[in-house]
């Protein structure tokens, strides 16, 4: 994943790195997630059982693959 850390001032204190994940990789991640979710909300086998449909896996399967890279 490229990420990059970004110093946060807390106000008080030291204030600490942050991990942040750059533009592109987020955007790629979110669309993923996106692809997922709007999937599952218009399955008729995703409303019943998740599990048994093979296009929420391989979105599944897509997103964490986004993810991880």
């Amino acid at each position: 994943m490229s990420s990059r850390f970004e110093f946060v001032d807390t106000g008080t204190g030291y204030g600490h790195l942050q991990r942040v994940a750059g533009a592109g990789v987020f955007n790629r991640v979110q669309q993923a997630y996106r692809a997922y979710i709007d999937h599952g909300r218009a399955c008729a086998t995703c409303a019943v059982d998740a599990t048994r449909c093979t296009t929420a896996e391989e979105l599944w399967e897509a997103y964490r693959a986004a993810n991880s890279a």
